[in-house]
């Protein structure tokens, strides 16, 4: 249970599975399913340089957003199954429940990596964009303020020198 009220699972699959019909919902849901079978993975250089990617661009998300903890950047990196790399990933992206769900349907491992790994690198680049702006608003903030204080520091030591200020002269 949440603070709000509302009610939070987290829950793990084991194997993918396409959902028949829903046969109750009350007092928990249960379904008919059809498991879909698991097809052996064969990693080759491309999908290893595809899954490196995606574990690299997930890790640089981490790193450069503020909202996301460090230590799921300890997650990434003890996660050894590729399978399970990209669907944990793609479950944690910053994207509706539609989205992911689509990427998950995804059947052919090539294409839902290709697919993570396209989300991931738009995702990077917005969020170094973002803060590259802030970084220079942050700059230009810094930069007035400073002005500010300095201008303030002259005019206090005027005051106690007995000069005139430029506002006096004026």
């Amino acid at each position: 249970r949440m603070p709000d009220g509302n009610t939070t699972v987290i829950i793990q699959g084991k194997r993918r599975f396409e959902l028949n019909e829903c046969l109750t919902t009350e007092p928990y849901i249960t379904a008919s399913i059809t498991a879909l079978p698991e097809k052996k993975l064969e990693m080759g250089k491309e999908l290893t340089a595809l899954v490196s990617s995606i574990k690299d661009i997930a890790l640089q998300i981490i790193e450069v957003s503020p909202y996301i903890p460090s230590e799921a950047s300890i997650a990434i990196r003890n996660i050894e199954s590729p399978k399970f790399l990209v669907n944990f990933i793609s479950s944690n992206m910053n994207l509706d429940v539609a989205g992911k769900q689509s990427i998950l349907e995804i059947e052919a491992f090539k294409t839902r990596g290709e697919k993570v790994l396209e989300y991931l690198s738009k995702e990077l680049q917005q969020l170094q964009l973002k803060n590259e702006i802030q970084s220079k608003v942050r700059v230009d903030m810094d930069k007035q303020q400073r002005e500010f204080f300095l201008q303030q520091q002259i005019r206090a030591l005027q005051d106690e020198l007995g000069q005139d200020s430029p506002e006096r002269e004026i």
